[in-house]
């Protein structure tokens, strides 16, 4: 999830008994470019796994967050942080942004971008037959009758350390229980920031996060 210095609402009550200039009239927000942080963390019914907690300034400023994360920074977070955190067998539930999803090198197929040469390429590699003449398009549709069940690379890992994968269906994050964990922090920091500079944001970051309680946890699970 990412967080930015200019999270404000877009309307407010104005206090008109304060001077405009008094920090009790409104929030003003200044002009200029927002920082941005972005979150990586994975929890439970009781709460942030330990240890598991990411964020890191963003340089991306269009508000695309995913831009900001790629498969080797969220291989290494999930290596290194969360399954190394996880006490005893788990479901790990998944949404299907591309870096959840890198196909195995088995399961992968191809594309509308893939040129002739390399439909014929894979369709003689899986042992596929295809007439002499055929087309790109009839090649390219032959492919994706045959294409394998889809196996993702970070599922095979979650195997191996004796964990389960859920993945939700597409464009369905309120079934993700973070989803409703991350709206949480979003409001405390929406009602909460008062300093519109990197500091300020980090500062409600973290006090966001311990608003998170277990039982907020637990009702979003």
């Amino acid at each position: 999830m990412w967080f930015t210095t200019r999270m404000q609402h877009n309307k407010e009550w104005v206090d008109t008994s304060q001077p405009a200039t008094s920090a009790a009239y409104s929030r003003q927000v200044p002009p200029g470019e927002e920082e941005r942080f972005v979150v990586v963390a994975g929890g439970t019914v009781d709460g942030f796994v330990n240890d598991s907690f990411l964020c890191f300034s963003a340089k991306n400023k269009n508000g695309d967050y995913h831009r900001e994360m790629n498969s080797n920074l969220f291989l290494h977070w999930f290596l290194s942080q969360l399954l190394p955190a996880l006490a005893e067998p788990s479901v790990l539930v998944f949404d299907n942004v591309p870096y959840h999803s890198q196909l195995t090198e088995e399961s992968r197929y191809p594309t509308t971008a893939t040129n002739k040469a390399e439909l014929v390429k894979w369709l003689e590699r899986h042992k596929i037959p295809f007439p002499p003449h055929a087309t790109r398009p009839e090649l390219l549709q032959l492919c994706k009758k045959n294409r394998p069940v889809p196996w993702y690379m970070i599922d095979n890992i979650i195997r191996e350390w004796n964990h389960e994968v859920v993945r939700l269906p597409p464009a369905h994050s309120e079934l993700n229980a973070i989803e409703q964990v991350w709206g949480c922090m979003k409001r405390y920091v929406h009602s909460s920031l008062q300093r519109f500079t990197q500091a300020g944001l980090q500062v409600r970051l973290e006090e966001a996060k311990l608003c998170t309680t277990k039982e907020v946890w637990a009702g979003a699970v």
